[in-house]
């Protein structure tokens, strides 16, 4: 290890650079146009040197593996005599950057001293649409790419601290809500500049620049070293974990495989063995992968661990080109969040296993619903939520309902906002019983969020067909549905993803989210576990004498 910087130094510097990146996002918080951005909280920040390495970072696992790999996509379209002093660069395509789908946009803002280049402030996060045939530019039916609205890879969209004109034209033309577009972008540039440029050179100034390089390298090795010292207990050998998922293109499953490979103090995730990619837009790309599974081992080994740079040193991730999980362009990935859920699971799953820990059930698929509204006088609404569902039960305990994704800790949006902003009202927002897995610990159960529209519209969104698995004897959770006009005859009721459903003023529409896997036998389960969730609505008084063999004391 470079032990160059005295250690009060370092983690004066090392706190200093975790505090710029919290208030950089505070700032995109306070600043973002877009209910995506300020409600759900859908983007986070970081620091990179000036290699790309990740030194900071902020709050969603899967952006930390996407950071690096945008700055490696930056640099294969500019060299570094490119750059300036108050430049902004934007990326969103999949395949020249870390976003996982074209939604996803990255800004990238190169910092200096003097004339020379010593890092990148960065901020990655989600924008309500970027064109396309459906709202949202969530197309269900796009068997590539080009099919999924506008791809955008890197290119310098400010200059001098200036939006460089022709840029915002062409992304604003590009779009149903520019200047939402627009506005998230320039909150996310700002914070880029007037926070992470600005504060890190006035570290720079304080402490000169070799202490702040000093830094970079010797948090990155500390890293490693914290890490591998933790590994060194788990018992060496291999573990694996297998799911499959549900291809929308051909009706048939593609599996989804992983192996953890652990020797001494490193640890490889080898997923080579998962199939194909598909024709549907539920393809996942690496970088999004390998942000999860260092954040997995983190959470294994030490959680006040930095996870920076140095978590790759030890943790490695091994894909198959033309895989679900590294598609080849211009493969689909529109809809890769359903795929995601399964990717954590099977990811927490054979980590728990290589680690010694308690077992873990799956996590219920992420759902979202787009709604693309024509207002007056053409003008258009786009209401982009997302919808956490059921975490999975553990040895230990029950999951949770709204919370079940740790791929990011995006937030449910207000009923108060939702209906304040968009021509719709809130019907229902409410718990669905017998949704949890069951088990000795049940995972978290579904919930329903149901909408009358108030304007024509069109409706695209919905969740993976598949039910999250339990482990170790537990039950399977729920399915996840969209249901257009519920309990009336014109009812239509959708498993899986789907997009560009015509809505008119009056019709309603539901999204009931899947509940979270359980874990060990349901025969083991409490009494006092069984009573609490009856009287909680968790679970029904049928289900309850059904599969615990349960009878309250109440109807006595």
């Amino acid at each position: 290890m470079n032990n160059d910087l005295d250690i009060i130094t370092f983690e004066v510097i090392t706190a200093r650079l975790d505090g710029i990146v919290r208030e950089m996002e505070n700032a995109v918080f306070r600043t973002g146009y877009s209910t995506i951005v300020r409600e759900s909280h859908d983007f986070s920040c970081g620091l990179l040197d000036a290699r790309g390495r990740l030194v900071a970072r902020g709050s969603h696992p899967g952006h930390m593996g996407g950071l690096p790999v945008s700055i490696d996509g930056l640099f294969e379209f500019y060299e570094e005599g490119d750059f300036q002093e108050g430049d902004a660069y934007l990326a969103s395509h999949p395949y020249y950057s870390g976003c996982p789908h074209a939604n996803d946009m990255v800004v990238m803002t190169p910092i200096f001293a003097g004339s020379q280049l010593i890092a990148f402030a960065a901020s990655i996060g989600h924008t309500p649409d970027t064109g396309g045939v459906s709202p949202g530019t969530r197309n269900s039916s796009a068997h590539d790419l080009f099919g999924e609205g506008l791809i955008i890879p890197p290119v310098r969209f400010m200059r001098n601290y200036q939006l460089i004109r022709d840029t915002e034209t062409f992304i604003r033309g590009n779009s149903r809500v520019p200047s939402m577009m627009v506005g998230d972008l320039v909150a996310k540039a700002g914070v880029c500049h007037t926070i992470g440029e600005a504060r890190l050179k006035e570290l720079a100034d304080i402490y000169g620049l070799p202490a702040i390089f000093s830094q970079f390298q010797m948090n990155g090795e500390k890293t490693t070293y914290r890490i591998q010292e933790q590994i060194k207990i788990w018992p060496d050998g291999v573990s694996a974990v297998e799911a499959w998922v549900d291809d929308p293109a051909t009706d048939e499953q593609i599996r989804l495989h992983v192996a953890a490979y652990k020797k001494g103090s490193n640890l490889i995730l080898d997923f080579s063995k998962t199939g194909n990619q598909s024709m549907a837009p539920i393809n996942l790309r690496p970088a999004f992968i390998e942000g999860l599974a260092r954040n997995a081992v983190i959470r294994l080994t030490d959680r006040y661990i930095p996870l920076n740079w140095g978590v790759g040193n030890v943790v490695k991730c091994l894909f198959s080109k033309g895989s679900l999980v590294d598609p080849v362009f211009p493969g689909p990935v529109g809809f890769y969040s359903k795929t995601l859920a399964l990717v954590e699971s099977v990811i927490g799953a054979v980590m728990a296993k290589a680690s010694g820990n308690r077992a873990l059930a799956h996590i219920a698929t992420q759902s979202s619903i787009v709604v693309g509204y024509e207002g007056e006088r053409n003008r258009q609404y786009v209401q982009y939520e997302l919808m956490y569902a059921g975490s999975p039960g553990w040895d230990g305990g029950d999951g949770f309902t709204g919370i079940g994704s740790r791929a990011s800790y995006a937030k449910l949006t207000s009923c108060e906002v939702i209906e304040s902003e968009f021509p719709v009202e809130m019907l229902r927002f409410e718990v669905i019983p017998d949704t949890a897995g069951d088990g000795k610990f049940r995972g978290g159960p579904g919930y329903i969020r149901e909408y009358q529209v108030h304007s024509k519209s069109r409706l695209s969104g919905g969740a993976a067909r598949r039910r999250a698995a339990g482990v170790e004897g537990g039950e399977n959770g729920s399915n996840a549905f969209v249901v257009i006009n519920p309990g009336t005859e014109k009812e239509e009721r959708y498993p899986g993803i789907v997009s560009n459903i015509a809505l008119f003023p009056g019709d309603v529409f539901r999204i009931e989210t899947g509940g979270g896997g359980g874990v060990f036998s349901p025969s083991e389960r409490s009494t006092e576990r069984i009573e609490n969730d009856i009287e909680d609505g968790i679970l029904s008084a049928e289900k309850a004498k059904k599969m615990y063999s349960f009878t309250s004391r109440m109807n006595d």
